[in-house]
């Protein structure tokens, strides 16, 4: 009885994880076909999420997100409160010494979440906005924050497909392993254009007292703005600041 409810629940977790931030609205069809489910036990796993909130039903016959999972996203940012705080000058430090934009992203599950920007001073810029997310194999900050997690749970985070963006996006395993030990070594992670065609970003981790990772700290630009002769003073300069942050925590 408890792994059949358990099984449930996993289940209807996957009808969320259908949600991206290019697919924002999903129909009962696409449910059935996708997670291969019979069409009544669909039919029941999202009148649930709709009676909790967690999905709304549009007039087209499509769901998107309900407002709930508004309300735990709110918590969820909430719960980085210290983090950000503690960040936030030297982010803004950063931004003010580059002109650039510049974000911090932590690890969820098989993700990078964005849970602190602050926009770039020119009109032409690359934003990361807070709540965004990413697969680990993709971006300068999803590979630092893989890089610098344990090996051996390197596995379980990459249980996702490792899907191509473009053309730089690195989609063989043996090759991604060997890059996010190449990172380790030499402290950050540079991402040419991995998820978006033009952009370039530089990140670092941002360690506890253990040296156990908790964020990522990154500048992203145009890649015309950070041509590689800038790549190694921004990398400095995001670590010094990840140290000042480092030394800040309890």
């Amino acid at each position: 009885m408890e792994s059949r409810a358990i099984s449930t629940v996993d289940k209807v977790l996957d009808v969320l994880q259908l949600f991206n931030e290019d697919r924002y609205r999903v129909s009962i069809e696409d449910i059935q076909r996708e997670l291969n489910l019979p069409q009544s036990t669909v039919y029941r796993y999202v009148r649930l999420l709709v009676e909790r909130g967690f999905l709304d039903k549009v007039d087209s016959g499509y769901y998107h997100l309900g407002v709930r999972l508004i309300v735990l996203s709110r918590i969820a940012l909430h719960s980085d409160r210290d983090i950000r705080l503690l960040s936030l000058p030297s982010m803004k430090r950063v931004a003010d010494h580059t002109g650039e934009s510049v974000s911090l992203m932590r690890i969820a599950n098989q993700y990078a979440v964005c849970i602190e920007s602050i926009e770039g001073q020119y009109a032409l810029r690359v934003t990361i906005e807070p709540g965004r997310t990413q697969l680990l194999h993709a971006g300068a900050s999803s590979k630092v924050l893989l890089a610098y997690s344990p090996e051996s749970k390197w596995s379980s985070m990459l249980r996702l497909p490792l899907k191509r963006f473009t053309e730089t996006t690195i989609t063989d395993m043996a090759e991604l392993k060997q890059e996010a030990r190449k990172i380790r070594q030499q402290g950050y992670s540079i991402s040419n254009g991995e998820i978006d065609i033009g952009a370039r970003a530089i990140a670092v981790p941002l360690l506890n007292r253990q040296d156990e990772i908790i964020a990522a700290l990154s500048i992203e630009a145009p890649s015309s703005r950070m041509p590689d002769e800038v790549v190694a003073d921004y990398a400095a300069i995001l670590q010094q600041e990840s140290e000042d942050i480092r030394n800040s925590l309890n």
